[in-house]
């Protein structure tokens, strides 16, 4: 299990009353893949997202919600004050099932939502032949990188 910590590089992070656990945040994305271009390109395909993911009590991912703020090439914070508003709409049905924030403990996850990969993502590598194994799991697509242990909630970006 990882932990999250309420107050980390994450907006909104905590529990409903029932024990669901959720976080949501705002983030930039581009396609899995794509290749930045240096004329500009780039900000006509640059999404501002608002992400809710939510687990069951255990750590289990159940759900995902994603909706476009808009992009890049809108100007910066007009898209992720649009995604800023959609997150407080699909935050609102949580509302009235008491959520707290806090520590939340999950499980890996991955899913692509309109081709981006969007989870908790556990990689490692080893970049010497016989050297040590680094392991890490990534937050996609905001390029968080939690360590282990896995309990501690430290956390680099």
């Amino acid at each position: 299990m990882l932990r999250i910590p309420a107050d980390g590089p994450i907006d909104f992070v905590g529990r409903l009353k029932d024990g669901t656990q959720y976080m949501t945040f705002v983030t930039g994305a581009v396609p899995d893949g794509y290749v930045f271009d240096r004329d500009q390109e780039w900000r006509k395909v640059k999404r501002w997202l608002a992400v809710l993911h939510e687990f069951d009590s255990e750590g289990n991912h159940l759900r995902s919600e994603v909706k476009l703020g808009g992009y890049d090439i809108e100007g910066k914070d007009n898209a992720c004050e649009k995604a800023d508003a959609a997150i407080h709409k699909m935050f609102d049905p949580l509302r009235k099932k008491g959520p707290k924030r806090c520590d939340i403990k999950v499980k890996p996850f991955s899913l692509i939502v309109d081709g981006i990969t969007h989870g908790l993502i556990y990689e490692t590598s080893q970049p010497e032949e016989n050297g040590p194994v680094f392991e890490w799991v990534m937050l996609e697509p905001r390029d968080v990188m939690f360590h282990p242990p896995w309990n501690s909630g430290e956390w680099s970006t």
